[in-house]
């Protein structure tokens, strides 16, 4: 089952990746506050400030410093399974993510 995109953006790479109402419905029962930021998400996956695999296959975390909060890093999952990525979560964390690998 395919939804219909709410927002769209394209990744560094060229790739089309959508925020459609299967990602909307994960945030509204996970991180609701992150609804209010679809735009910042998808500008994340346009302009990440680092990007690196995801351990799930097909997957690619996107990472934007200091878009919510000053110090924290935003994520954004997206998986390229299918012909257009789609965002899969959202979250903000404290650690620098280039400092992990």
């Amino acid at each position: 089952m395919t939804d219909e995109p709410v927002a769209r953006a394209i990744d560094p790479d060229g790739r089309e990746v959508v925020f459609d109402e299967g990602g909307r419905r994960h945030l509204s029962e996970r991180r609701p506050v992150f609804l209010r930021h679809v735009e910042m998400i998808l500008e994340t996956v346009a302009r990440p400030d680092h990007r690196e695999l995801d351990p799930i296959l097909d997957r690619e975390r996107f990472y934007r410093q200091n878009v919510l909060d000053p110090g924290r890093w935003l994520r954004v999952v997206v998986d390229f399974s299918e012909t257009l990525g789609r965002v899969v979560t959202v979250l903000v964390q404290h650690e620098d993510p280039r400092s992990t690998r």
